[in-house]
């Protein structure tokens, strides 16, 4: 992947990434909680709240895990859980933007833990994104 281009973020884009870091799973739960497996990945999610938070709207959290279907960072402000945010994930290897929805926020010994879902059908709940 050329990390000079920034990609929409897929389920593809994703696994490629992890493919790229070689790193052991991350296994904290009991089988069959989660979809699939999260990879420790430190780094930066920059994130675009929507208009009805409050504060700051364009945030930096720290990447804490990732997996095809989400993330988990650390943030220094809580989000609502079922907001529909915008993130963009810079990693050497990778570049990508897309959609996401907070699914929780926890406060932690230093901000928050917040899990996202990735939302890859956004530009088809979007009736803009739609050809003329």
């Amino acid at each position: 992947m050329d990390a000079e281009k920034i990609v929409k973020l897929t389920p593809e884009s994703i696994r490629e990434l992890i493919d790229a870091q070689r790193v052991k799973t991350v296994p904290k739960n009991a089988a069959g909680q989660r979809r699939e497996d999260r990879w420790p990945f430190p780094g930066t999610v920059e994130l675009w709240l929507p208009d009805n938070c409050y504060g700051d709207r364009h945030v930096l959290a720290t990447l804490h895990n990732l997996s095809p279907n989400g993330l988990a960072m650390r943030s220094r402000r809580p989000l609502d859980r079922d907001t529909r945010i915008s993130l963009a994930i810079h990693q050497p290897e990778l570049s990508c933007y897309g959609e996401a929805i907070v699914r929780h926020c926890t406060r932690a010994q230093a901000g928050y833990l917040v899990g996202l879902e990735f939302s890859f059908d956004a530009e088809a709940e979007d009736p803009d994104s739609q050809g003329a």
